[in-house]
């Protein structure tokens, strides 16, 4: 299988509803490790750029994507990626990407993507996107690849400029960044190169070498400084037992364990998401415990410290996770919104009085942040707000304390946290 048979297949799947970390994870090891890299780029590239590539498959075919059969039309993305944003040559662009399609589809239907391949070919200095100035949101739609409920919902909260630049960050593939759990500067293993990410001490963006040889000589995990933040941003000294709830993958478990030398319990409704926590808490020698629970129902009657990293959106991680943006929606986000809610009283019900509640999302809305915190402490009274933590960095605290790490400022993912105290 070559590169572009391996990102279609992972399109496919996709297509057929399988997340596209599970189908990259399932297809990429029958590759040679040479072309994993590739095959990663055009897959990932074309699921967060899909609209921007069917604007130039639309100017350059005989009808619109949406009508096109699925298949062809990931082939057609295929092409489109690599002539517009790889900058492929045609001959390797087109040429290669037909001959594939031609063992998946036939000589018929691989001739028509052979033809709009070539006809964009010819067209690529052409912009087929709406105006910028005239039309916004059409051109955050089309260029920016986003959905339009949400580019409506971002462009009535900040402005145009800020939404234009959160859109560019989130459609680049994301940095590997190196957390370091000590204060002490990294000794990389050979053949592993960091350098130093401006305004975040403790991480370090991973140049060369694999993140797996990386964290082989280092007490240090892989997470984007936003996550960092949030373990930062808890502050102090923390009351145990320590919980981390909805706790999968683990980094921040791991993050509190070694930050505030304290045990931690991760808990989490997944089994085998909570299980990859197993060997970086061994391998670093860090006090977590696992458990499988629903954090909606607690299996701890009483806890000094909570970390509620709630399920969400994930809109300031779309860069992440390459499909997301199609599947999110207004219900969705009602959904998860009634979720959180539940959640956050379960684990308010849990901690002691003079506790600590950490509420924490990767969202950037209103309604799963701090919407979701003032409704709360309307419901319990017997909570309050906290200040941010010394050390806090002023452009990611809100006027009323809580962290929002706002990815077009930070170059990062988007992270919110709130310190929730219990008075009684």
């Amino acid at each position: 299988m070559n590169p572009r048979a391996a990102a279609h297949r992972i399109l496919r799947e996709v297509r057929r509803g399988t997340r596209s970390d599970r189908a990259a994870s399932r297809i990429l090891p029958a590759l040679d490790p040479a072309d994993r890299g590739l095959a990663l780029d055009i897959a990932f590239g074309c699921l967060r750029l899909r609209a921007r590539l069917d604007a130039w498959i639309r100017a350059c075919a005989d009808r619109p994507p949406a009508r096109m059969d699925g298949a062809v039309r990931d082939w057609l993305r295929i092409g489109a990626y690599q002539l517009t944003e790889l900058r492929t040559p045609d001959h390797a662009a087109v040429g290669e990407t037909v001959g594939a399609a031609r063992a998946a589809l036939g000589r018929g239907r691989a001739g028509y993507v052979n033809a709009v391949l070539r006809a964009l070919s010819r067209r690529r200095n052409a912009r087929p996107f709406p105006d910028p100035e005239e039309d916004p949101v059409g051109h955050l739609c089309s260029w920016g690849s986003h959905p339009e409920w949400l580019v409506r919902r971002w462009l009535a909260r900040w402005e145009l400029a800020d939404v234009r630049r959160l859109v560019e960050q989130q459609n680049r593939p994301p940095d590997v960044v190196v957390r370091m759990l000590t204060g002490e500067e990294p000794a990389p293993p050979a053949g592993v190169e960091l350098e130093p990410v401006p305004g975040w001490p403790r991480s370090f963006r991973l140049e060369s070498g694999l993140p797996q040889t990386a964290l082989s000589g280092l007490r240090a995990v892989i997470q984007d400084p936003a996550a960092s933040a949030v373990v930062d941003y808890t502050g102090g000294r923390l009351a145990e037992p320590v919980l981390d709830v909805c706790a999968a993958p683990g980094t921040k478990a791991l993050g509190l364990a070694a930050s505030y030398g304290v045990p931690v319990v991760a808990l989490d409704i997944s089994h085998r998401r909570l299980a990859r926590l197993g060997a970086p808490a061994r391998r670093l020698g860090l006090p977590v415990s696992m458990a499988v629970a629903d954090a909606r129902r607690l299996p701890v009657a009483e806890a000094g410290t909570v970390l509620a990293d709630v399920p969400c959106t994930g809109t300031g991680v779309l860069r992440r996770r390459a499909d997301a943006r199609w599947r999110l929606g207004q219900r969705g986000l009602d959904d998860l919104v009634a979720l959180q809610r539940d959640i956050v009283d379960a684990c308010a019900a849990a901690v002691r009085p003079g506790g600590l509640l950490m509420y924490s999302t990767c969202s950037l809305e209103r309604e799963e942040n701090e919407e979701q915190v003032d409704a709360f402490l309307d419901r319990r009274p017997d909570y309050r707000r906290e200040p941010p933590p010394a050390g806090a960095r002023d452009d990611c605290t809100t006027p009323r304390g809580d962290l929002f790490v706002r990815p077009w400022l930070t170059g990062t993912d988007g992270a919110y946290a709130a310190r929730l105290r219990r008075t009684a």
